[in-house]
């Protein structure tokens, strides 16, 4: 027989399950359209690579098999050669922090938040929204900073380590543990909480460009039509 504490998680499970919030459904509909662009984007590097190899192909035959031996030769050494300098690369890459990276990291936090939401408790509902609105209004932005400033770093840290450090170390609490000690939700919440308003002062400072852009077009509105109007 299911007692009343276990009816009342099920119901909960099923209410945040069905009915989501607006910061919750604008995530999944961010999700969405991110997989259908990355499902655009290889579709079109696969029709690229096939027209090139079969045209590659095609010109090999026609033109360069009577030099078939050396050119296989010489096209081991450039391999080889391209091999080394790609892993050269890839070393100092890994070091580095790329652009593409930065791009896609608030959407890749998104992501793994709504995967994990329902083993989260009610009580971080509210923050989690705040995080998720805030990871929603840095993706347009934080590709266009420097990667390698210390801004870039910030949000790296934030974004890609401190935030999932804290829900999933959550998630990994054995569920008796949760439900013996109603605190792990509430220090949960407030570690949310307090994430959702540095992610706040990161998006301050990611669009302060913006923002200066902004409030000088409209000085220059306020100064040039209604100084013509105290003219008149």
């Amino acid at each position: 027989m299911i007692g009343l504490g276990e009816a009342f998680d099920a119901a909960e499970t099923f209410l945040r399950k069905h009915i989501k919030s607006k910061a919750v459904r604008a995530a999944e509909k961010r999700r969405k359209e991110r997989k259908r662009h990355e499902a655009a984007r290889k579709f079109g590097r696969a029709a690229t690579a096939t027209a090139v190899s079969g045209g590659s192909i095609a010109a090999y035959s026609l033109a360069v098999a009577p030099l078939a031996t050396p050119l296989l030769l010489a096209g081991g050494v450039a391999t080889v050669g391209l091999a080394v300098l790609a892993a050269r690369w890839q070393g100092r890459t890994l070091k580095g922090f790329s652009r593409e990276e930065l791009t896609a990291l608030p959407g890749k936090a998104e992501s793994w938040l709504l995967d994990l939401r329902e083993r989260m408790p009610r009580e971080a509902g509210d923050p989690l929204d705040r995080v998720l609105s805030r990871l929603g209004d840095l993706q347009p932005q934080l590709g266009e900073i420097d990667p390698n400033s210390t801004l870039a770093w910030d949000a790296r840290r934030l974004i890609g380590d401190h935030l999932p450090r804290l829900v999933r170390s959550y998630c990994e609490l054995p569920a008796h543990a949760r439900a013996e000690d109603p605190s792990f939700a509430y220090r949960l919440a407030q570690g949310l909480d307090t994430l959702a308003d540095e992610l706040g002062d990161l998006c301050t400072q990611v669009s302060r460009d913006r923002r200066l852009t902004f409030e000088a077009h409209q000085r220059f509105i306020q100064s040039r039509y209604r100084d013509d109007i105290k003219a008149e």
